[in-house]
């Protein structure tokens, strides 16, 4: 039943649902009860999307959900403040959970993790292995670079106001790398949709 729902082409309705439903959002700017069922037909349709292939996904889907998810809630229910809390608090724990996952495994830290990835078909990018594959020192430090600024990404709350954007733009240009050199392009904007409630939580700590 579900699969005569959502098998293709039919599940192409619901990309088209949310692609509607995500422009006008932007570009309509509504409020009230149109801007909840518009943040509701874009998590339903992230959500249906997650029921149909359950495999394949990335995390990028997991924030969407989440993040859609909660404006929902609170746009439908009230409780602004607690959905912006809770997606920094999601932020938090996705940076930090996959850093420290790394940290547990020898071969992010020595680099050889990194340099496997670079090497798969799937996430891969021939171009970079190849000028990383003769230095292993290099591979080390670009890995325990990328570890610890996943795993000390909750700090971003005690930054002072001022060293924000900073911290915001390198976030950004880190996915942005990640997006030309693995091509998880979603992540950009997915955690990017994370920032505005960092800057929330961090600006208004300083009130």
């Amino acid at each position: 039943m579900v699969d005569g729902l959502l098998g293709y082409p039919r599940d192409l309705i619901g990309v088209a649902v949310r692609s509607v439903a995500a422009a006008a959002l932007v570009l309509a700017a509504p409020s009230g009860a149109w801007q909840a069922l518009l943040l509701w037909l874009v998590t339903a349709s992230l959500a249906l999307r997650g029921l149909r292939a359950p495999y394949g996904g990335e995390g990028s889907d997991q924030v969407l959900l989440i993040v859609f998810g909660s404006l929902a809630m609170a746009q439908t229910f009230g409780g602004q403040r607690i959905a912006l809390w809770f997606i920094v608090a999601e932020a938090c724990l996705a940076y930090f959970s996959s850093g420290f996952a790394k940290v547990l495994h020898s071969e992010w830290r020595d680099g050889t993790g990194l340099l496997g990835v670079l090497r798969t078909r799937s996430w891969g990018n021939a171009w970079a292995a190849r000028r990383l594959a003769g230095r292993p020192a290099l591979c080390r430090w670009l890995s325990l670079a990328l570890v610890s600024a996943e795993t000390a990404f909750p700090l971003v709350l005690l930054t002072p106001p001022p060293l924000l954007p900073l911290l915001i733009g390198l976030a950004l240009a880190f996915h942005m790398i990640i997006a030309i050199t693995m091509g998880l392009n979603c992540f950009v904007w997915a955690f990017a949709s994370c920032y505005p409630a960092v800057a929330y939580v961090v600006l208004g700590s300083v009130r």
